[in-house]
């Protein structure tokens, strides 16, 4: 694959989407604020435990030559490359820049402003997006805080408001079961170094040190927090991860992927930083899982 550049697609629901100026029908999307944060009393134990970014955890340079539309959104569809909240009563308050490098950068808040979160999409790769996510704290935080990460790949079959997010045909459950395979999956997880697959339609695995979320709820363990689609041909995987997840999930009909990340505990005026990575890769899931191996350990 060629490198992908990253556009804010819809900001009313602050998602982004990775898409290749030289590809017009497959773009893939990505909501980094959603819903409110799901916090426990507790910290959970063992969490940075989860594999982490190999090597160096590179910071993220604003001051670079911005984005213009002409080379992130070549096919006209309204996607903004820059992004400042008009409404001072708008709690998200959400700004968003993209740069001429492809990379991006977002801010948003959350609980009314008692947490910033900073998000950097790093330069893109012809593997994926290196992505940090940083949550400053104003009010204390004493035991677990884990925000929704959502990775789209609406279909042609979906509802019209989302193909704008994003469209990958090939890895669209939901175009999968509109064909006549209403039960079929294409997302998985690891559990005991094996692949297994999400069944339908809602589940829930939590990684060893994210089982206090779920706790009755959840629909089993997994070994850590790599989640990935695959085409059914195998010509075709993507997928992310991020440290320090708790659980991941699967979701009908918005045809996407969550990683629930924790930041917790943090003491007021502390903050904390995470590394993830979105993964676009011609090949199987192994191929991608063998590129997060070296990415992560």
């Amino acid at each position: 694959m060629t490198k992908p550049c990253i556009v804010l697609s819809n900001a009313k629901n602050q998602c982004a989407t990775f898409v290749w100026p030289d590809v017009s029908d497959v773009y893939v999307g990505y909501r980094f604020m959603e819903h409110r944060p799901e916090t426990l009393d507790t910290p959970l134990d063992g969490i940075d435990a989860l594999p982490r970014l190999a090597g160096e955890r590179p910071e993220f340079d604003r001051e670079k030559e911005p984005a213009s539309g002409e080379t992130c959104d070549p096919f006209g569809r309204g996607w903004a490359t820059s992004y400042t909240e008009p409404d001072a009563d708008e709690p998200i308050r959400l700004q968003f820049r993209a740069y001429a490098d492809g990379s991006a950068w977002a801010c948003g808040q959350d609980n009314a402003g008692a947490q910033t979160r900073e998000f950097f999409f790093f330069e893109p790769a012809e593997d994926g997006v290196l992505m940090r996510m940083r949550l400053s704290t104003r009010a204390p935080i004493t035991g677990a805080f884990a925000v929704q990460q959502c990775l789209r790949f609406s279909g042609r079959t979906n509802q019209a408001w989302r193909r704008p997010i994003a469209c990958v045909p090939a890895l669209s459950e939901f175009d999968l079961q509109a064909a006549g395979r209403p039960n079929d999956t294409l997302t998985y997880a690891r559990r005991n170094g094996e692949w297994i697959r999400f069944p339908l339609p809602h589940t829930r695995f939590a990684t060893p040190p994210g089982r206090p979320f779920l706790a009755a709820k959840g629909d089993g363990e997994v070994d850590h927090g790599l989640i990935v689609r695959e085409s059914r041909d195998g010509k075709l995987s993507s997928g992310m991860y991020w440290e320090r997840t708790a659980y991941m999930s699967n979701r009908h009909p918005a045809d996407c992927l969550h990683a629930c990340v924790d930041f917790g505990p943090l003491d007021a005026g502390a903050a904390r930083t995470v590394y993830g990575k979105f993964y676009f890769v011609d090949g199987t899931k192994d191929d991608l899982l063998a590129l997060w191996a070296k990415d992560f350990v």
